[in-house]
């Protein structure tokens, strides 16, 4: 059964998880309203980690669902990047 790790909304990046997990699924939401938002999910504990998943998000967008089982080793690093703010709910196992 997947676990939910949510992530409120905000534009800085953050290590989500530390240690070894499998994502199984995501939501996430631009909550800024005006701009579009960028979240790079990494593996590791900084900006530097190998790059596993990445989601766009347009202002006042949205986007879920279920995915393949993604290997983390080190750990889920959120990388935030554009202009909105982000706000995520992540399932692992």
């Amino acid at each position: 059964m997947a676990r939910a790790i949510p992530l409120a909304t905000n534009t800085a990046d953050v290590q989500a998880v530390t240690g070894a997990c499998t994502l199984v699924g995501f939501s996430a939401r631009e909550t800024g309203g005006a701009a579009s938002a960028d979240v790079t999910l990494r593996d590791g504990t900084d900006a530097s980690g190998a790059i596993k998943a990445i989601v766009r998000l347009v202002a006042n967008g949205s986007q879920a669902g279920s995915i393949p089982a993604v290997d983390f080793t080190t750990g889920i690093f959120v990388d935030r990047s554009g202009t909105g703010s982000s706000e995520l709910v992540l399932y692992i196992q």
